[in-house]
């Protein structure tokens, strides 16, 4: 390549241009890959990173795999080099022949294969978006015994991904393949569409944009005072006893797919979206208080409350219009609503007694509407809810 040596590390391998990203595939001994790994973990409080808090256990594991059982690990890490660093000159890519094709692909976005090295400073990060399990199981080894040093370890090497790209290559790995848990994975996906016009437009040809447009009034929904303020757990962040928190924000945002579905509402921003639930939720708290008094003790807003009255919504939007009212006043929602204390069902308490619960009684955890489980059993509550509703016909004038 023309350029001098920095650096004293190196790492061979297998070198090639895909579409004009260079990929370094190889071998590094364990304790390279320790000294200069990073990863980028999601902060809730910035939203900064994107990757899943560490889990202890699972790092346990990984070292327990390599030392007590002998493991091997076939799989490479996933590694990149971040542009800022090949810009600043922290790498130098060494080509073994062919150079001319090789700089040819990198100009034309084209493929090359051939084998070279890299060599780099000792400042330089690298940053695992695939395996930080697996290294952090090595680095737990390498803190307890020196002849762990020169395990080989395999990586696949990206060199001259920015962040952002760096993030989408993870979405992709753990979406399409290892499946990442959902609640990161969304919230991924809806900063990623934030800056790429041609991803929202996929998405929204594979009619997926609802997921990063619930997103969006959630994120709206919090800003609001009402009652949903401060109930969202966000991803890395653990529940802890009197956080006010009652359920994972993806489990909401996929609750509102039957809002967002609406006419109304598909075009509609988020801002206005949330007022309107915002209104709704805030209307039902006032026919029944008790359950968003104590809310961890009731299941009104958790899974099974937040999926059944969303599935609902729809209808309570037609018979508010109806009525003439104006879909971001709670009294609306209050009016319809009204009949809702009403529900009732059959519970057996821990010592096997059989009663009937009505009222906020309902909606108690362990009581009538934790029976409603999974998505049939959501689908039951919600024509449960709506057999208390008025029909839009019945205020239809003529």
């Amino acid at each position: 390549m023309g350029k001098q040596s920095v650096a004293t590390i190196q790492i061979a391998g297998a070198l090639c241009v895909q579409r004009g990203t260079r990929m370094l595939q190889a071998f590094a001994d364990a304790i390279t890959v320790s000294d200069h790994q990073k990863v980028d973990i999601f902060d809730p409080d910035t939203g900064e990173g994107y990757q899943r808090a560490p889990v202890t256990a699972r790092v346990r594991k990984a070292a327990r795999y390599y030392d007590e059982k002998k493991g091997r690990m076939p799989n490479p890490l996933l590694v990149n080099v971040r542009k800022i660093d090949m810009d600043e000159e922290r790498v130098v890519i060494v080509v073994d022949d062919d150079h001319a094709g090789y700089e040819n692909a990198v100009l034309e976005d084209g493929n090359w294969i051939g084998t070279g090295r890299i060599e780099f400073t000792e400042e330089l990060s690298l940053w695992i978006y695939d395996g930080q399990h697996r290294a952090g199981g090595l680095n737990q080894l390498l803190g307890e015994q020196e002849d762990f040093e020169d395990f080989p370890v395999p990586i696949s090497l990206t060199l001259g991904l920015d962040p952002g790209e760096e993030m989408r290559e993870f979405y992709e790995v753990n979406t399409n393949a290892a499946s990442v848990k959902t609640d990161l994975a969304w919230q991924l996906l809806t900063k990623m569409a934030e800056d790429d016009p041609e991803l929202r437009e996929m998405l929204a040809a594979e009619d997926r944009d609802w997921i990063t447009r619930a997103y969006a009034v959630v994120d709206e929904l919090e800003k609001l005072d009402g009652p949903w303020k401060g109930r969202f757990q966000e991803a890395n962040r653990r529940k802890t006893r009197g956080d006010g928190v009652t359920i994972p924000k993806p489990q909401f945002a996929r609750s509102l797919k039957p809002v967002l579905d609406m006419p109304s509402f598909k075009r509609a921003d988020a801002a206005t979206v949330a007022v309107v639930l915002n209104a709704y939720w805030s209307g039902i708290k006032q026919v029944m208080p008790e359950p968003f008094e104590e809310a961890s003790d009731y299941v009104l807003q958790k899974g099974s409350g937040a999926v059944a009255l969303h599935r609902v919504l729809p209808q309570v939007v037609e018979v508010v219009r109806s009525n003439g009212g104006r879909l971001g006043q709670l009294q609306a929602y209050a009016e319809v609503m009204k009949d809702l204390p009403t529900l009732e069902g059959e519970s057996v308490d821990n010592a096997g007694h059989l009663s009937i619960r009505s009222g906020a009684d309902f909606w108690k955890v362990g009581s009538v509407a934790s029976g409603f489980s999974g998505d049939a059993g959501r689908r039951r509550l919600s024509l449960l809810i709506q057999s208390r509703l008025p029909s839009p016909a019945e205020s239809i004038q003529l």
